[in-house]
């Protein structure tokens, strides 16, 4: 009970501040997706560099900034997309720094550093991409979406600890339910539908479908990182956020969901 109002505490604290940031401009929702980007990306090379040495760092937070920027310029209409053409010389800099610094296994750092950014801020993106569709900041679709995301989480949680007895995946995640996974499939389309009563934005289906899609891939995303964690043999990726560990360890499930939400308003919305 305790680790659950823990929990709850945390969650409002942030869900505050990310929704706040959502209606205030859409400045501050970048910003708040640049701290998370960075943080979040932080967090998977400690974890990356304690099982395989270190990795450039810089050279990753450089590319997925630069990529987050770039997204938000575009949305915004403040530059062409041929400016994306920049971001060729960051994919190659972690080449050129294992050519010069010399030592083993080039492939492997190479790829760990590029993947902080494929993880981390390339989904994240997509956030920007799915509340300017219609070339406009809709904060209405961005909020729905969060909202989908926090009900999946919640409703897996209050239910698979209430009455969770057969296993999702064990092997991965011996906490995780069945009935958990199903609670939080109720919880989002009941969510889902709530949202399109008040928003009237897109259609009842499309609701139904994000609340899906949220639900399969969120739990995708939460399964991946516990496969990470559990190869580095670490239980958080970090401890920024009590109750719920790092920033990965909240956004899991946005980076699975997100790309796959652009996808359906793109093709539906």
């Amino acid at each position: 009970m305790n680790n659950f109002l823990q929990r709850t505490l945390t969650g409002i604290l942030f869900v505050g501040a990310v929704a706040g940031s959502i209606f205030v401009h859409p400045i501050a929702f970048f910003l708040v997706c640049i701290v998370v980007a960075v943080i979040g990306m932080l967090e998977l090379g400690r974890l990356l560099e304690r099982k395989y040495g270190k990795l450039n760092i810089f050279a990753a937070l450089l590319l997925g900034i630069t990529f987050q920027v770039l997204v938000f310029l575009d949305t915004q209409g403040y530059i062409e997309r041929s400016w994306y053409v920049v971001l060729m010389p960051l994919v190659w800099l972690p080449f050129v720094y294992e050519l010069f610094k010399g030592g083993e296994n080039p492939f492997q750092r190479i790829a760990l550093t590029l993947l902080l950014p494929v993880y981390v801020a390339l989904p994240l993106s997509f956030l920007f991409l799915t509340g300017c569709i219609n070339g406009t900041f809709q904060a209405a679709i961005l909020l729905g979406f969060f909202i989908l995301v926090w009900c999946n989480d919640s409703g897996a949680y209050v239910v698979g600890v209430t009455i969770g007895k057969h296993k999702l995946y064990e092997r991965i995640s011996p906490k995780k339910t069945w009935e958990g996974f199903i609670g939080g499939v109720v919880f989002t389309i009941i969510a889902g539908i709530v949202i399109y009563s008040i928003t009237k934005i897109a259609s009842l289906p499309v609701w139904i479908a994000a609340a899906l899609i949220v639900s399969v891939f969120g739990t995708i995303g939460d399964l991946v990182e516990s496969m990470l964690k559990r190869n580095v043999d670490i239980k958080d990726s970090g401890s920024i956020l009590p109750g719920h560990g790092g920033v990965l360890d909240r956004f899991d499930a946005v980076l699975f969901a997100a790309p796959m939400i652009f996808a359906l308003f793109v093709l539906f919305g």
